[in-house]
């Protein structure tokens, strides 16, 4: 960054800038009270986030107990199939293992169904923490009169006195203590759309 704009500076010419700004133009454009955020650290330590997850963490747990009983009877299926091979026709064996396999096909789209919609239920319910955090910055931003809110990720070095992150993090826990969170499943008439 600073290469780019010392560059900027040298191509311009020296009386370049000053002859385009003006005494308005200063006083608009001044920095005088700064903030610094963690987002990132925000949402990961937010207790709706914390929420989210153990509730995915109980669907997932629900949807392998399911898969691990139908995982079972195809393992059964499978047995039985392979034991009737020497006593079945070829062509009989060959039609029952193309519909073993297509049911076996269906319980791993079905898997990867339910995994996406856990995964999506989770990248929802940041985006919307995300967004509430953000708003969250916004309102303390106009109640000290902040001048700029930059992301941690994004600046070096900087007072601990002008961190926001954790007044941002005890705002967001209270916005959204009573909050209630729902895992909708995709169907397979949503993943094709």
């Amino acid at each position: 960054m600073i290469i780019f704009v010392s560059a900027l500076f040298s191509l311009a010419g020296p009386g370049t800038f000053a002859q385009q700004a003006s005494e308005g133009d200063d006083a608009i454009f001044s920095v005088k009270r700064v903030g610094i955020i963690d987002l990132s650290e925000v949402l990961r330590q937010s207790q709706a986030t914390m929420n989210v997850r153990d509730l995915l963490d109980e669907k997932r747990s629900e949807f392998q107990e399911q898969f691990a009983a139908r995982e079972v009877e195809l393992l059964s299926r499978e047995k039985s199939l392979k034991s009737k091979r020497d006593i079945m026709s070829i062509e009989a064996y060959e039609a029952e293992v193309r519909l073993f396999q297509d049911e076996v096909a269906k319980v791993q789209r079905e898997i990867q169904q339910k995994r996406k919609s856990l995964d999506n239920a989770f990248q929802q319910a940041q985006d919307k923490l995300r967004n509430l955090a953000i708003e969250i910055v916004g309102e303390i931003a106009k109640e000290r009169k902040l001048d700029l809110v930059a992301n941690r990720n994004n600046v070096l070095v900087f007072r601990n006195q002008l961190d926001l992150t954790k007044i941002v993090l005890a705002r967001l826990n209270e916005r959204t203590k009573d909050a209630r969170f729902e895992v909708k499943e995709v169907t397979s008439s949503t993943t094709t759309q």
